[in-house]
């Protein structure tokens, strides 16, 4: 648990499951927009996010993937989840961000760096020597953050299909 200036950083909870999907549908939404299609954002909906994410965190104890979430004054603003990694060419032992989300009026107020720090600090501690995650190539907001943070492009790619549209994600190690 990390508290840092009125940030607590705290493993997330089933409880935890709308506020997690609602960040993620407006970071979506702020993040994304111009570079994936406006309709297609638009249409994103918390209500079956919300069932994911609660089923994602109760079988957190199952599955070795941990979410945890940034609130603020009480009020969630951000989450991150790990878990092993996906990709079978990464040198084990590793681990990997699948996702990282604040909410985009809470952009640039350390939540994010937190909550990354967390993720990087609780898998370092079970002796994980590779940590990888994956961004959209055109995300450069999101790129600049991780760079920022000692995160590097190594040299990976892979076309993300969105169910009618595909874009490029780069993989990102550290």
């Amino acid at each position: 648990m990390t508290n840092n200036s009125n940030l607590l950083i705290r493993r997330a909870t089933a409880a935890d499951a709308r506020a997690i999907a609602e960040i993620g549908v407006l970071g979506w939404q702020a993040a994304y927009r111009g570079f994936l299609p406006h309709d297609f954002l638009a249409g994103l909906s918390v209500a079956p996010r919300e069932v994911a994410w609660r089923a994602v965190i109760e079988s957190d104890a199952d599955n070795g993937a941990p979410a945890w979430i940034a609130e603020r004054d009480g009020r969630a603003i951000g989450f991150v989840t790990s878990g092993p990694p996906r990709d079978e060419d990464v040198p084990l032992p590793a681990a990997e961000v699948y996702a990282i989300y604040v909410l985009p009026g809470t952009w640039r107020s350390g939540a994010g760096a937190a909550l990354l720090a967390t993720a990087v600090n609780h898998w370092r501690a079970l002796g994980t020597t590779t940590l990888v995650l994956w961004v959209l190539e055109a995300n450069i907001q999101g790129r600049a953050f991780y760079e920022a943070l000692g995160w590097q492009a190594d040299g990976h790619r892979q076309e993300v299909d969105f169910g009618g549209f595909t874009r490029t994600e780069i993989r990102y190690s550290r």
